[in-house]
């Protein structure tokens, strides 16, 4: 839990000014690519969202934590600093901006959740269930692709139930 984690102000402003500084470089990046193709960008280029996502778990190692709940009790412990209260703030906004870009990129695809609403969510998925690897473009099987005897980090990045 946060409250047994003993962090402090530096750490916990450091952390937050790294998590801010490479979330903030990979949504440039990310919307440089986006905005040349979006074609290309999400079977070749989505793989940057891999870096935020690896810049979050390593900001809550630093912090010692393993929830987002866990990492706000901790800087709402030190909210009273203006830094780390700026740098809160600075990653909340952050946050809204990455979700509008996201947005942006259903919406110049023509993907929205409304027009995906409209079918039955499926419950469990056969291995026959045929997906396109986005690193290789290969088509695979949900049997083929988990069966490969590795640790895998499965990304659906649509369901269509």
């Amino acid at each position: 839990m946060a409250e047994d984690v003993s962090v402090s102000e530096d750490t916990l402003t450091c952390a937050l000014s790294l998590l801010l500084n490479l979330s903030e470089v990979l949504l440039q990046t990310a919307r440089q690519e986006a905005a040349e193709s979006l074609e290309k960008f999400v079977p070749h280029k989505i793989s940057i969202l891999f870096g935020l996502i690896t810049a979050g778990g390593d900001f809550y190692k630093s912090l010692g934590v393993k929830k987002r709940s866990e990492a706000e009790a901790i800087w709402k412990k030190f909210y009273h600093n203006a830094t780390v209260r700026d740098k809160v703030e600075e990653l909340l906004q952050l946050e809204s901006e990455w979700d509008s870009f996201l947005e942006s990129v259903d919406r110049g695809l023509q993907t929205t959740d409304r027009q995906l609403s409209g079918g039955k969510m499926a419950t469990s998925l056969s291995p026959d269930t045929a997906f396109t690897d986005a690193r290789s473009g290969e088509s695979v099987t949900l049997g083929q692709f988990l069966g490969r005897g590795e640790k895998t980090l499965l990304v659906l990045i649509r369901h269509y139930g």
